[in-house]
């Protein structure tokens, strides 16, 4: 029976899932060690193997496709640790990279610092040539301006090198013949031009994304063929993918074309294994809610769609690439409670991070934290962690609460703990808030999916704050990123740049443009192994108010071959964006900025279901409670609380709230006026019950 293996490459550590075609599940964590990616593969498959009762090489035989989600990209653009870059600009235009619009990220604040630039000046080199909007050459391009440029590049040991001119993607001669010389002139060295990068109105994203390929071109280059000559030691010879910032998978030689699309690879992935145990529970509108220890990722699934978005910064740097919509906050459970100048409690963005880490964890944090509120509130139980590596010291946290949140404001431990434990949930409602209410959608139709070890000691509480009636938590919640990549279809984002009033737009001419970009999908899904019968191509279309800052992206499909498009489209228009501004402006025109193709390589066998091993028959058809504790669910008392382990459950088992399910890597807090039910597809559903 053939499987899919997905593998999400961590700091701490990698988390393995294994998919059989018949939905059989298998998880695995252990450590990490980049140093040693092939060793961390055989500990994995090893795992995995035990649990089926086979070897690690007769498993590996099984597993027809391997699909990788990596914190590589990201990590290099947080710690700077990026290639030394060269870009060559229209002569006059170097510093677009560098004024990035005049923006900033709050306009009133004058002490931020811009971020460091991608590429520094004295190697941001401008080159004699001039193409207008129409595609025009107004003045031709200097090839020895190319030359110099390359001399300097040689100089200075330039490491990659991203091409950006006005107008290329109108006309990118110019760019393309950059490019061949720079490829005679510097062997070697990866060449990217931002008219196949991020062919887009706006120079600013077109140049940051292509910029950003440029200097995550070498690291990712080489972390992707160590990867898979890793994989191949292992004795695996067949297809290996990698999840991109929009959701889908691709191939290690596409996405080294664009390295760009690995920023945020492992998030990326949530959505889809959130929308996945929603829809076999009956809901696609999808709210996924990401807690780990230092921040929160929190997305939006609407309809089945997973919400991506473009031009956004990525750690202070535009993509201009469909990225899946991730809003972060530094809200997790190692999250830093504090008192302000005014003596308001406050709570993140700064972290205790692992090193020293919550105070309870005694390995030398002395701030309070999530953590320790959650361990006061008797919300979580003082064990060990970790393989034993970490035992929680309730009283250690107690002291740090009491010390510096409770005296200084006369209070009860337990109610500082709590005021904690609400700030936190209410910083995270209202990022739930952001992407949902706030966006147009109506919040009540959706359900919050639980990933990462924290959210389900919280998601009940965020749910009753912003009118959620249910809250899921996958039995694999822990790895959901891993089960994201191992569910995921193969995914490309084509665009061509438009510019034009809609009204004199001319049908057939846009269906021209589709067709031209649909040949590259087909064309890129082919080298993946994709016929037409298992391919899947979503058109849509960049509009906005003559006017207008930002643009929608609306949904075209096959309305071009209506006789009335153009009013149809507009009509969608219109709704559209009543919809998400409540507004509609029909006496204004629409301007049609660009054409957008996504194309999809599905799976043959489309996964409905998934088997885990079922805990052994008890004794009893009641489901045993372990014991009971203190948890204080408001300021005032504390009330006895049931403790029941996840592991003895039996599907269709109910428990109403008040209670506490612990899991090997969770604990699930049911509160008062809640229900919770193991459902028949290894979720646990938590529900409102007035």
């Amino acid at each position: 029976m053939k499987s899919r293996l997905g593998v999400d490459i961590g700091g701490t550590f990698t988390d393995f899932v294994l998919l059989g075609e018949d939905g059989k599940l298998s998880i695995a964590k252990v450590l990490s060690n980049p140093g040693n990616i092939a060793g961390v593969i055989q500990n994995g498959l090893a795992k995995l193997a035990e649990q089926a009762g086979s070897s690690p090489e007769d498993l590996l035989k099984t597993i027809e496709l391997i699909v990788h989600g990596t914190t590589i990209a990201t990590n290099a653009v947080i710690q700077q640790k990026l290639a030394k870059t060269g870009l060559i600009a229209t002569e006059g235009f170097r510093d677009i990279l560098e004024l990035r619009e005049g923006l900033k990220e709050n306009r009133y604040d004058y002490t931020i610092p811009p971020p460091k630039p991608l590429v520094s000046r004295h190697l941001r080199l401008g080159v004699r040539e001039r193409i207008n909007n129409k595609g025009d050459v107004l003045v031709e391009l200097s090839e020895a301006d190319v030359v110099q440029a390359a001399r300097v590049f040689r100089d200075e040991q330039v490491e990659a090198v991203a091409v950006c001119l006005l107008w290329s993607i109108r006309n990118p001669a110019h760019e393309i013949r950059i490019g061949d010389i720079l490829s005679r002139e510097l062997p070697g060295v990866p060449v990217f031009l931002s008219s196949v990068i991020s062919p887009q109105i706006r120079e600013y994203p077109r140049f940051s994304t292509t910029a950003l390929s440029a200097a995550l071109a070498p690291l990712l280059n080489d972390y992707l063929n160590t990867l898979e000559a890793n994989v191949s030691k292992v004795g695996f010879d067949r297809a290996l993918r990698y999840i991109q910032c929009n959701g889908g998978t691709t191939s290690g030689s596409l996405l080294k074309k664009r390295p760009v699309l690995a920023l945020d690879s492992g998030p990326a992935a949530g959505p889809a294994a959130a929308l996945f145990f929603s829809k076999l529970e009956g809901n696609s509108n999808v709210v996924t809610l990401d807690m780990g220890g230092t921040s929160l990722d929190v997305s939006l699934v609407s309809d089945g769609k997973i919400e991506t978005t473009q031009n956004v910064d990525v750690h202070r740097y535009r993509v201009g690439l469909p990225m899946v919509n991730v809003l972060t906050i530094g809200a997790g459970g190692g999250s830093i409670a504090h008192l302000d100048d005014a003596m308001m409690l406050n709570v993140g963005p700064q972290s205790a991070e692992s090193n020293p880490g919550p105070a309870c964890y005694d390995l030398g944090g002395t701030r309070p934290t999530v953590t320790d509120a959650n361990l006061v509130l008797g919300f979580f139980a003082d064990r060990a962690l970790l393989g034993g590596s970490i035992q929680l010291s309730r009283q250690r946290a107690l002291d740090v609460i009491t010390q510096e949140i409770a005296k200084p404001l006369s209070m009860p431990p337990e109610a500082a703990a709590h005021s904690i434990y609400t700030i936190v949930n209410e910083n995270m409602a209202n990022a739930v808030r952001a992407i949902s209410s706030e966006k147009g959608h109506d919040i009540r139709d959706f359900t919050i999916v639980c990933g990462g070890g924290c959210s389900p000691a919280h998601a009940a509480a965020i749910a009753e704050s912003v009118g959620i009636h249910a809250v899921l938590v996958p039995r694999v919640s822990s790895v959901l990123c891993s089960f994201g990549a191992a569910i995921t279809d193969v995914r490309h984002d084509y665009s061509t740049s438009v510019s034009s009033r809609l009204s004199t737009c001319v049908p057939s001419v846009l269906q021209t443009a589709y067709d031209e970009l649909q040949k590259k999908a087909l064309r890129d899904l082919a080298s993946e192994g994709f016929d037409l019968d298992h391919t899947e191509i979503i058109s849509e279309m960049d509009l906005r108010y003559s006017g207008e800052i930002g643009e929608m992206r609306l949904f075209v499909g096959n309305v071009l071959s209506k006789p009335d498009a153009l009013h149809v489209i507009a009509e969608r228009f219109h709704t559209a964006h009543e919809t998400a501004y409540t507004f509609a402006d029909r006496e204004s025109d629409i301007e049609l900025m660009g054409l957008s193709l996504t194309a999809y390589g599905k799976r043959q066998n489309t996964m409905t279901r998934v088997r885990q091993t079922e805990p052994p028959v008890r004794q009893s058809k009641y489901w045993p409670s372990s014991g009971k504790r203190d948890c204080w669910f408001s300021q005032d008392v504390g009330t006895k609380t049931s403790i029941y382990s996840g592991a003895k459950a039996r599907t269709y088992d109910v428990l109403q709230g008040p209670a506490l399910v612990e899991e090997e890597t969770t604990t699930i807090l049911v509160p008062p006026g809640w229900r919770i039910t193991l459902t028949a597809n290894h979720s646990w559903l938590m529900e409102r019950m007035h």
